[in-house]
């Protein structure tokens, strides 16, 4: 079923990556943190000091939530839950963005053009996850009838 699955696993592997990646560099010396909220994120405006220190908890969190989708995507059969959770989050994350739009440009000079990018990004693997998770949850229905 793996091999069935390789476009799908690598999509949740870009997602493992990429949020272990952003993980990291949040946790990073500030001169790091600084060059991912402008080339990565988009933001115009450097974080203060309590932004910073809410980014490096974020950043946490986007590492706990990579190494997740990288046990999805290894084994996504076994650990399929970890693909509900992963979307859960994802929309969550796309409705705060829509709802702190302005918040954002702001605070950090995100722009609404990155921010709508940014939500058009994170439904997309919000869809992959929910399709990869639909099609387990058929092929395994399939094998037990």
């Amino acid at each position: 079923m793996q091999k069935k699955h390789a476009f799908l696993r690598g999509v949740v592997w870009v997602m493992c990556i990429y949020h272990i990646f952003l993980g990291i560099t949040l946790n990073c010396p500030v001169g790091f943190i600084e060059w991912t909220t402008t080339h990565i994120l988009g933001a115009s405006r450097l974080p203060d000091s309590s932004a910073l220190f809410v980014a490096r908890m974020l950043g946490t969190y986007l590492i706990v939530l990579g190494i997740g989708m990288g046990v999805a995507a290894w084994n996504p059969v076994k650990n399929r839950a970890l693909l509900t959770i992963g979307s859960i989050l994802v929309i969550l994350r796309s409705i705060q963005r829509i709802v702190q739009s302005v918040d954002l440009e702001q605070a950090l000079g995100i722009s609404s053009g990155n921010n709508w990018i940014t939500i058009i990004i994170l439904l997309a693997f919000a869809a992959v996850l929910i399709f990869f998770r639909y099609r387990i949850y058929n092929e395994m229905r399939i094998e037990t009838t």
